[in-house]
Order: C-alpha cells, then structure tokens, then sequence
C-alpha cells in the first residue's frame, strides 16, 4: 500500500502544474505578509488607537445594509475594543502568530488548488489510457482508490504547511520569532471576552481547518471518479465552493442550511465568534464535514469498484 501512495505522490510532484501552484501559492503568502506590514500603522499611543477603532467599528454598524457576518464582526471588534479601554488592557505587540490568523482567506487559495489536483487523480489515468494499465497490477481496486485519496490528502496537507511555514517566515522577518506565550483577547464560545494563547489560535485554526479542505478535495476526487472528466470535476467543485460561500450568509436565516456543509466550511469562524448560527458548534461543523467526506468517499469507492474498463 504504501508503495502505491508513494507512486501516486510521485505523479503529483511530477507534473509542472503541482510546482507552479506551490510556487504561486508561496509568492502570494509572501505578497500577504508584506502588504499586512505595509498596512500596520506602528503607534505608541494604544489607547488612542483602540479609541479610534472603536470610533470605527461604530461608525460601520449605523450602515443599514450591513451583512449580518459583518455586522457580528464590527459588533465583536468594538466590544473587544470597549473591554481593552474599560480594563487597561494594551493591544499586544507586532507578531507573527497574530499576523497568520489574519492569513484565514489565503486557505480558499489552498482549496482551489487542492481541487485542481484531486479532480485529476483519476479522470486524468481514465483520458490518457492509464487506468487499464493499473487495473492489471495485483493490486485490488480499493487499493489503487485509496492511494490515489491519501496522495492528494497529503498534498493538501504540504500546502497548509508551505501557508503556515512561509506565512511565519516573511512576518518574523517584520515582527522577530514572537513570544510564544504572546496572549490577547477573544471571544469565546458564550461571547464572553477572554485572553488566550495566540499560538493556540493560530495551531486550532489551521489544524481544524484540514477538514474543510478534505471536504472539497474529496468533492473534487469523487467527481472525477464518477464522471471521469477532470474540466467538470474543477468547475463544479468551484462552483458548489463558491455557492458555499453565500451559503454562510444564508445560513443565519434558514436554520435547515446548517446541515449542508457549505456552512460549516470556514474554520476561523469559531476562532473570531462568528458562527453561521448561535447554535452551531465547531463540534458540529467538524461532525458534518466528517460525513459528507465519508459520504462522498463511499460513493466513489462503489462506482470505481463496479464500472467496467476495457483492459
């Protein structure tokens, strides 16, 4: 088995499109970091500062048409801004652990391009012929299937890992390493303000958020099984992620959306007390996600071990 997981990766990390992917997700990780510098207004004065953003964020909140995701936002901002002038609390200095939990929309970046692998995997062996020329290996079908999952799993994974390594990189080059006992303040699940570890934050946010990224590549991975067209496996894979995001908004008004995974896809929710509904629960988010992956993982395991291929 490991044999075949090794082969299968070997055919990702071949191709010129894995490395022009990687290298772009690099430079724009990079480009993120220097813009988030560019952007940082250095003040000594932090009351001043946390003044002037809660002067801000109340200012936003008079907009009538106001989303409401962005109208908790502005809502939970001015309340931590509030919290930090009421108790005497600095705003914690530049570092980069607090700047990769800035980095939470570089992750539909990782989403796209995971997709674009995994809509390959297999619809790719089926339009260059390839496939008979496994099917003929002692190996069973669920074998080849699985190795070619666990691939572009692990793909997926090295791609988190490049966002987290070279987001760290760029921004301790601005900032230092950073204390990793570096605290501020959060909201927490009862939307009560708390100091936490931001390193803790940063480790949840993208460790969590290996579960929405494997419920699109095994969308995108389970298409390309069934329909054996890699164009359609991307394009819809695309499409449901970009209708996905809608559905977060959606989701505050109609209590049913909430079982759909769409609304349980963006992690960093939870980190900044943004749920789709009070009710839903990172628990519950992971929960749904895990069984649509489980689902769709099924599905493509019964149709690739029941169609026929000409050998």
């Amino acid at each position: 088995m490991s044999g075949l997981i090794a082969n299968e990766s070997m055919k990702i990390y071949s191709r010129k499109l894995t490395w022009i992917l990687l290298l772009l997700l690099v430079a724009v990780t990079i480009g993120a970091s220097v813009l988030g510098k560019m952007n940082t207004k250095s003040s000594e004065d932090w009351r001043a500062e946390a003044i002037q953003l809660a002067h801000q964020y109340e200012e936003r909140l008079k907009i009538t048409e106001l989303s409401p995701a962005l109208r908790a936002d502005a809502e939970n901002k001015l309340k931590i801004a509030e919290y930090r002038l009421e108790n005497d609390i600095p705003t914690s200095p530049n570092n980069p652990w607090s700047a990769l939990l800035t980095f939470s929309g570089l992750m539909e970046m990782v989403i796209i391009f995971a997709i674009v692998i995994a809509a390959d995997m297999v619809a790719g062996e089926y339009t260059a012929g390839t496939m008979k020329l496994l099917l003929i290996r002692p190996h069973s079908r669920t074998k080849i299937l699985l190795s070619k999952y666990i691939a572009v799993s692990l793909f997926a994974v090295v791609m988190l890992a490049l966002l987290v390594v070279f987001g760290y990189a760029t921004n301790a080059l601005f900032y230092g390493l950073g204390d990793i006992h570096t605290t501020d303040l959060f909201l927490n699940r009862q939307g009560q303000i708390v100091q936490q570890n931001v390193l803790m934050q940063v480790i949840k946010m993208y460790g969590l958020s290996i579960f929405p990224v494997m419920g699109y590549v095994t969308l995108a991975f389970a298409v390309s099984t069934i329909l054996r067209n890699s164009a359609l496996a991307v394009g819809i894979s695309l499409f449901i992620m970009i209708v996905g995001n809608s559905m977060i908004e959606a989701t505050a008004k109609m209590e049913g959306l909430k079982y759909l995974p769409f609304a349980n896809s963006d992690i960093s929710l939870y980190i900044f007390h943004l749920p789709a509904r009070p009710e839903m629960t990172l628990g519950f988010s992971i929960s749904v996600l895990f069984a649509y992956i489980f689902a769709l993982t099924f599905i493509s395991w019964m149709v690739f071990k029941k169609r026929d291929v000409s050998i």
